[in-house]
């Protein structure tokens, strides 16, 4: 299993992206898809349709974010489990 670190603006944006990406019961994550990158915001979509805006710490990690999500949403990679630490979220793969 690998471990990807994304930082974030603050402790609130780190608790909201792992939230987001947590694992429900069948293994599936709550995700869409990626609406848009403003700077170092990333705004997500969810399977509800609603939209979620993170401020990360810069636009290299917003768009390094945007392709993970993107890579899981067409499977090439899995996520297994999330956390967050500080103003750090920790997206386990695998």
């Amino acid at each position: 299993m690998n471990v990807e670190k994304f930082e974030c603006d603050d402790k609130y944006e780190a608790e909201k992206l792992a939230g987001f990406l947590a694992i429900h019961e069948d293994k599936s994550t709550f995700l869409h898809g990626v609406a848009a990158i403003v700077q170092n915001e990333i705004v997500i979509t969810l399977k509800d349709k609603s939209s979620h805006s993170i401020m990360m710490k810069d636009r290299d990690t917003a768009f390094r974010l945007k392709s993970l999500i993107e890579e899981v949403l067409v499977q090439k990679k899995r996520i297994s489990g999330s956390n967050f630490e500080d103003y750090v979220t920790e997206i386990t793969i695998g």
